[in-house]
C-alpha cells in the first residue's frame, strides 16, 4: 500500500471515528479541529488549499459542506 493511499485510508478513518462521535456526545473544538485537518486527504489533497486549487465546483462544495457539519457539531 503506497503511503499516500494510507494516509487517505487513515483520513477516513479519523473522520469514520469523528461522526461517530458527534452520534452520541459534543465533540470538542480541538477534535473538531483535527478531523477538518484530515478531512482533504479523503479527497487525495494534501490540505485545504490544494484541494481548493485542483478541485471542481461540486468537490469543493461537498467539502465545504461536510467542514461546515464538523465545525457546527463543535458548537
Amino acid at each position: 500500500m503506497s503511503t499516500q493511499t494510507s494516509d487517505n485510508f487513515s483520513a477516513f478513518a479519523s473522520l469514520h471515528r469523528y461522526f461517530a462521535l458527534i452520534e452520541s456526545d459534543k465533540p470538542t473544538p480541538q477534535q473538531a479541529a483535527i478531523a477538518v485537518s484530515q478531512l482533504p486527504l479523503v479527497y487525495g489533497a494534501v490540505n485545504e488549499d490544494d484541494l481548493m486549487k485542483r478541485g471542481g465546483p461540486e468537490l469543493i462544495q461537498m467539502y465545504t459542506d461536510i467542514k461546515n457539519k464538523i465545525l457546527n457539531a463543535a458548537k
